[in-house]
């Protein structure tokens, strides 16, 4: 017996409780899995040897118990289902499946064609004696799964609509973990947005006051697959000029075949191997989060071989990443999840015996490196965006990174601009010292009246994770630029600064850069950390260096860091920092405050700051901060000051203030931020959203808390906004409908998707509005109704089952009107309920009511008819 599924049916039935669903769906979830669980068990596996009785006076109900339709592994009657198909735990579609008879016992299975079930990954090439047997069923068009696939199983719950099939993963085709196909990446509905984030300031110091406003706005326009947006900011204080930036306009749209997405209008280049700056033009990238989540990043590639079915194990740092079981001959794991820079990987293969094969893969990386196979592109022209500029330079740009193997990525790319070239070429080598990364760029700058500029600028990068010692050496990398060398910024800054009639340069020419971080973890005792940045330039003297080395860790109730600092500047004498910080948790529930406390002594300045602050509400959809703080006063003496700030996110935007004072300053701020979202059912208005998001809708379930986002519910049209979702990842939002009318019942309250970037998608709960009772109708008799009877309404549909003593739970149902109790096929073996409900309870009432009637049979009623 499967015990997952059992755990799951546990949970699933606690769930649902409290989440509406169909009365018959909770007492066949929460009831009859008593009665015929085993016996559904066993039928779903297609194993009905092995199928069991269950003895119905286990259940005290005092009249006839009829669970024969419980007995059966797939309880719906043949027909088509609009259904979500899950295999081995990962939505692959939601589509039309046909099910078919499967037996004299009227149960019934799903119908699949081989080449849909190949397309979802089932290799039928694997199992042996394709051609014989049961398996010959696998090259028709209706496939039992159960049969032709050895050890599979299908499950089917009806309530959820969601069909759930299990295959072995020897008869898997190898995906990536967290694959979602293309064809599951929703495009979205015709929608547009204003999302907008605006807030004040007063600013009073010694009398002399100050305003100041700003407003944000990010304005999107989606028709099809085609993305528009526009981002600007407005900008008011007293005294000056008010400023309007516009700050990108742009179209976007994917290009699934190359993983990549087309943008024409102003936007930014990747800066994979150039030094990213802003464009207007045109430009065509890969989109990395279109790969599995599992391929993004660098990870190498483990190959092996396996004499039985084995168990890998992949481990790094002594933590296990990684297991699965293979079958005999070789085998590849490429989808390792990133796991930072560093940190070679242990690989155990145990044998079906018992006997054990240990090797290890050198695991380093720095930022350039890819898997091997994966290629990272980018091609943009257009003109460079910098409003500095008088004359604004044309260019095209283009850029390639390919993994080749696990040790060696090559990338490279040229630029050509008016009065500018560049080409980069590089190499990163993954070797047992270390990850090291390594390209030149060599480049070319014609001035206007003055000899071309020539020169190369060359970068080294390493990275290494000292196993034995626990040691990070995070990132090093050094620069080094000849004098002739500009990058494309600066080189377009320098020709428009010489065709102003202007001599020299504008800027400082960067000759040389270093950057070192290490860090050490103590285990137990903390771990302590130690970075050094320098950089010195070819037109003028000295040098700027910065060192800092800290050491952090926790205890019981909180953390504490020591950081030391010291910087010097070839302009100036050189300045230290130390810097003392702590924080204590003032309670264990999930909103305790926290306490914070940091000491900064820089120069002969020194200043101590301490807050308190936290969440509340049931969603923590309140949050608050409160501090204050004392340094030395320019005038010898303390300067104190305090304040407090909190924000509450609510259905329709986030609201913030703030306030606080001293002695001879004080300010005071508000803010709010939120969208307002048009889309095919009307227009709602909510918190901010990102480039991605979703509209729930759900029509009479006002109140309903989308979970995960805090403050955002179910409004009175029936509709939320989910202000973030993850692109082409799949997505799972789920609806609480604690405190929504018992009158509105869920079909589901969870759903999936998996968005394109960029894409607003409609994420529909089925809901049916009726009213929801409790009726006691015992037999006119007195007898008790069997216990699982049917019950339907007067347009036959199922409402109930007859729980006990005579009960029924139904929902959907008319103020008056009559329902249909059916134990059996006979006359006598059914009867109806004629009810007549109270008038409606307030909206704030979120009960159900309770009636009082009887069953009658046809001659009972009959009898009633004619009486006058």
């Amino acid at each position: 017996m499967d015990l997952h599924r059992h755990h799951s049916r546990r949970s699933l039935c606690t769930a649902t409780r409290s989440a509406a669903l169909r009365p018959a769906a909770v007492l066949a979830r929460c009831v009859f899995p008593i009665v015929a669980g085993l016996q559904a068990e066993y039928a779903l596996a297609g194993d009905a040897s092995n199928q069991v009785d269950f003895d119905g006076l286990f259940l005290r109900s005092g009249a006839a118990v009829d669970v024969s339709r419980y007995a059966r592994g797939n309880n719906v009657a043949p027909g088509a289902y609009n259904v979500d198909i899950w295999v081995n735990g990962t939505r692959v579609a939601r589509d039309d499946v046909r099910f078919v008879p499967a037996g004299d016992d009227g149960s019934t299975r799903p119908c699949l064609a081989r080449r849909t079930l190949e397309h979802w990954g089932v290799e039928f090439s694997r199992i042996a004696g394709l051609g014989t047997g049961a398996a010959s069923e696998a090259t028709a068009d209706c496939i039992d799964v159960s049969q032709a696939v050895p050890q599979a199983t299908v499950d089917f719950d009806f309530t959820e609509q969601k069909l759930e099939i299990s295959v072995p993963q020897m008869y898997m085709r190898s995906t990536a973990r967290g694959y979602v196909p293309p064809e599951l990446w929703d495009n979205g509905v015709n929608a547009g947005f204003v999302s907008y984030s605006a807030n004040a300031y007063q600013f009073n110091n010694g009398g002399a006051r100050s305003t100041q406003g700003y407003l944000g706005l990010n304005v999107g326009v989606n028709v099809g697959g085609w993305h528009f947006r526009h981002q600007s900011s407005l900008t008011a204080m007293t005294g000056q000029k008010t400023q309007f930036d516009d700050i990108a306009t742009f179209v976007q749209h994917d290009v699934t075949k190359l993983k990549s997405q087309a943008i024409l209008g102003e936007s930014h280049t990747t800066g994979d191997v150039f030094d990213s700056f802003a464009f207007r033009g045109a430009q065509l990238a890969t989109d990395d989060r279109m790969l599995p989540e599992s391929m993004r990043g660098y990870a190498p590639i483990v190959r092996g071989m396996a004499e039985s079915n084995a168990r890998v194990r992949v481990t790094q740092n002594g933590q296990t990443i990684y297991e699965t079981i293979v079958p005999p001959g070789p085998f590849e794991i490429a989808d390792l999840y990133p796991t930072g820079y560093g940190g070679n990987l242990e690989l155990t293969v145990t044998e079906a015996d018992g006997r054990e094969k240990n090797f290890t893969v050198p695991y380093a990386a720095v930022a350039q490196s890819l898997r091997p196979g994966i290629t990272r592109f980018a091609f943009t022209a257009g003109e460079l965006r910098n409003d500095a500029l008088t004359s604004k330079p044309v260019f095209a740009q283009l850029t390639v990174q390919r993994g080749l193997t696990n040790l060696v990525t090559l990338y490279g790319g040229g630029i050509a601009a008016s009065g500018y070239v560049a080409a980069n070429l590089g190499a990163t080598l993954n070797t047992s010292l270390g990850a090291i990364a390594a390209d030149v760029t060599l480049a070319r700058t014609q001035v206007p009246g003055q000899p071309s500029l020539r020169g190369h600028s060359l970068h080294v990068g390493y990275s290494k994770f000292v196993d034995s010692t626990d040691t990070n050496i995070a990132l090093g990398a050094y620069r080094y630029s000849s004098s002739g060398y500009l990058n494309f910024t600066d080189a377009a800054r320098f020709r428009d600064y010489v065709k102003g009639g202007s001599t020299g340069h504008p800027a400082d020419r960067t000759r040389g850069q270093f950057q070192l971080m290490v860090s050490q973890n103590l285990a137990s005792y903390g771990s302590v950390f130690a970075n050094v940045t320098a950089e010195d330039y070819w037109n003028r003297s000295g040098r700027n260096v910065f060192y800092q080395a800290g050491y952090s860790n926790g205890y019981r109730f909180g953390t504490y860091s020591v950081t030391l600092g010291r910087t010097e500047n070839a302009s100036g004498a050189p300045s230290n920092e130390i810097m003392l910080t702590t924080t204590i948790s003032l309670g264990r529930s999930r909103q305790a405050p926290t306490l914070s406390a940091s000491f900064n002594q820089s120069g002969n300045q020194s200043s101590l700051q301490t807050s308190i602050g936290g969440t509340l509400g049931d969603r923590s959809q309140y949050s608050y901060n409160v501090y204050g703080a004392a340094r030395d006063g320019s005038t010898g003496g303390l300067d104190a000051n305090g304040g407090a700030s909190g924000t509450w996110r609510g259905r329709y935007a986030q609201l913030t203030a703030s306030a606080s004072g001293g002695a001879r300053s004080s300010q005071m701020a508000a803010g709010v931020s939120g969208s307002v979202v048009a889309h095919p059912g009307g227009v709602t208005f909510a918190q901010a959203v990102s480039e991605t998001f979703g509209v729930v809708e759900a029509m009479g379930a006002e109140g309903a808390d989308v979970r995960g986002a805090p403050g955002v519910e179910v409004g009175a049209d029936g509709y939320a906004v989910v202000p973030y979702l993850t692109p082409y990842s799949m997505n799972t939002v789920e609806l609480d409908p604690k405190g929504v009318s018992m009158d509105v019942e869920f079909a589901s309250t969870s759903e999936s998707v998996a968005p394109r970037f960029g894409s607003v998608v409609m994420l529909k709960y089925r809901t049916t509005m009726g009213r929801a009772a409790l009726i006691r109708a015992p037999q006119l008799s007195g007898e008790a109704l069997p216990f699982g009877a049917t019950v339907s309404d007067g347009n036959g549909l199922d409402v109930g089952v007859v729980a006990q003593n005579s009960r029924i739970f139904a929902r959907g149902l008319e103020d008056n009107g009559t329902l249909t109790v059916k134990w059996g096929e006979t006359a006598g073996e059914q009867c109806t309920v004629r009810y007549s409900l109270p008038v409606k309870r307030p909206a704030a009432d979120m009960g159900y009511v309770s009636v009082e009637s009887h069953c009658l049979s046809n001659a009972a009623l009959n009898l009633s008819a004619a009486t006058p």
